[in-house]
């Protein structure tokens, strides 16, 4: 019975914990403009928010010659979206550094 109570007590925590980590996450959205085409950048910061204007700065380091703007939900909606999600997302999105984490660390 002891056995039993501790594991629904770990689950009740993880559940908690998950719950919490989801009301932590932020979204935030860019348009970027490039020479093929406009799309959506979304990223999901999970509990790793580096932050709106480090993510801007990332998305148009992600794509050169393109232009970054604040994401329009009247003209955009219907764009193509690249998105990034949790820690690992944010990592793999940032270019040149992030492939090399991921790769040492996993994603």
């Amino acid at each position: 019975m002891r056995r039993r109570a501790l594991v629904v007590s770990g689950l009740v925590l993880i559940i908690s914990l998950s719950a919490f980590a989801r009301a932590m996450a932020t979204d935030y959205r860019f348009h970027v403009s490039c020479q093929t085409g406009p799309f959506v950048v979304l990223w999901s910061t999970g509990a790793v928010d580096p932050g709106k204007e480090y993510l801007r700065v990332v998305t148009g380091t992600k794509n050169p010659n393109c232009q970054v703007s604040d994401y329009n939900s009247a003209q955009d909606a219907r764009l193509r979206v690249d998105r990034y999600s949790d820690a690992g997302g944010v990592v793999a999105g940032i270019p040149f550094v992030g492939p090399i984490i991921c790769g040492i660390f996993g994603c």
